[in-house]
């Protein structure tokens, strides 16, 4: 595979890039003031969300491999987490969703009117979907589900909950009897985390996402927002390179720049590998989503645990090279710590998806040995 990504590629993310930077308050010192409305405007302006929409629903008929590099932007520039996960939805209802939920739904992500936010998370239960209590009964959808991000702005919510004794996606209107929304308090209030308690929650016709499809689509969910938040978390880190570097460079120490002692410049090249091999590994769950390569699963939890990792300890390498200015408020570098570790453990930490990965590769070769005895 190539990952040279081509000229409208690279425009693509250099575009979101630009625009988010005219939204300082994204990245400024107080992430309580950073929730602006009129990112998600300007994003849907811009075309964001018909990236992902086939162009039979008004769409632009993209893969998550050309979007990958936004996708970076977005983490970056610190957009507001319902971006990614309208895009990570969008990719679950062009894939999996019937022909109906494909025309009522996708032609609206596509103008930015729907925004989704994802409900996975429950308390005490992990992060396996699998062992999820949330269910849909005659009476509605009952449960509580934890850290939704954006929860509070969405227009709907994809709950992940048992349906016939199976795990399955239903689609909820923010606004439907039964769904009650507060906030949580976390150590990054820009991503709206919030609780969201379902009481017979109200189900609208069509609700049931992939529910008579391929089976796939709890996996694909998981997958594909693994990959979206290894995208974002090597935005993150690469922004925070950056930063050390320009600092290393103008910051006088002793008469000359601090970049010329061998331990800061030990430290940014350590940062500039990590960056570079996580990059790899997000590009290459990218490609195996967009391709839906049998490697798909594995390939997202090793991009998510290792991007992740490599996220915080960029993070936290870029406050000590900053030294005492890195501790500051107002220099904003903890805004990017804070989303990174809140991302960290969005849809699996990393211990979860290095399990994850031990169980599918154990497995694969449990088969390659039952054939060769065979």
């Amino acid at each position: 595979m190539n990952f040279g990504f081509n000229e409208e590629q690279k425009s693509l993310g250099e575009t979101v890039a630009a625009l988010l930077a005219d939204f300082p308050a994204l990245t400024g010192p107080d992430p309580a003031q950073a929730r602006d409305p009129a990112v998600w405007r300007a994003l849907a302006d811009l075309g964001l969300f018909a990236l992902l929409v086939p162009e039979a629903q008004g769409g632009v008929g993209l893969t998550l491999v050309d979007v990958a590099l936004a996708i970076e932007a977005l983490g970056a520039g610190l957009a507001p987490p319902i971006a990614a996960s309208t895009l990570i939805a969008t990719d679950i209802i062009a894939r999996e969703g019937t022909a109906a939920q494909r025309e009522t739904l996708l032609p609206r992500i596509a103008t930015g009117d729907v925004r989704i936010a994802l409900a996975v998370m429950e308390d005490g239960q992990g992060y396996d979907p699998a062992q999820v209590r949330t269910m849909m009964g005659g009476n509605g959808v009952t449960g509580v589900k934890i850290l939704v991000p954006d929860a509070d702005i969405a227009d709907m919510i994809l709950v992940v909950a048992r349906v016939d004794d199976r795990v399955g996606l239903i689609m909820l209107s923010r606004d439907a009897r039964g769904v009650a929304i507060r906030h949580h308090a976390d150590i990054d209030p820009s991503s709206g985390l919030c609780e969201v308690t379902l009481n017979g929650a109200a189900v609208m016709d069509g609700a049931l996402i992939g529910h008579a499809g391929s089976g796939d689509v709890i996996s694909r969910l998981m997958d594909a927002a693994a990959i979206v938040y290894a995208g974002m978390a090597m935005g993150i880190a690469a922004r925070m390179l950056d930063a050390s570097v320009d600092y290393a460079k103008t910051r006088v120490q002793f008469g000359q720049p601090i970049g010329a002692f061998q331990s800061i410049k030990h430290r940014c090249a350590d940062m500039a590998v990590a960056v570079e091999a996580g990059r790899s590994a997000a590009y290459y769950a990218f490609w195996t989503a967009a391709e839906n390569d049998p490697d798909r699963s594995r390939a997202a939890s090793m991009a998510k645990a290792y991007c992740g990792e490599i996220a915080r300890d960029v993070c936290n390498e870029t406050v000590q090279i900053h030294g005492g200015m890195g501790f500051t408020w107002e220099l904003g570098l903890h805004r990017f710590l804070r989303r990174a570790k809140v991302m960290e453990h969005g849809f699996g930490n990393h211990v979860w998806h290095y399990e994850r990965i031990m169980a599918q590769t154990l497995a694969a070769r449990a088969v390659v040995a039952d054939a060769r005895a065979a």
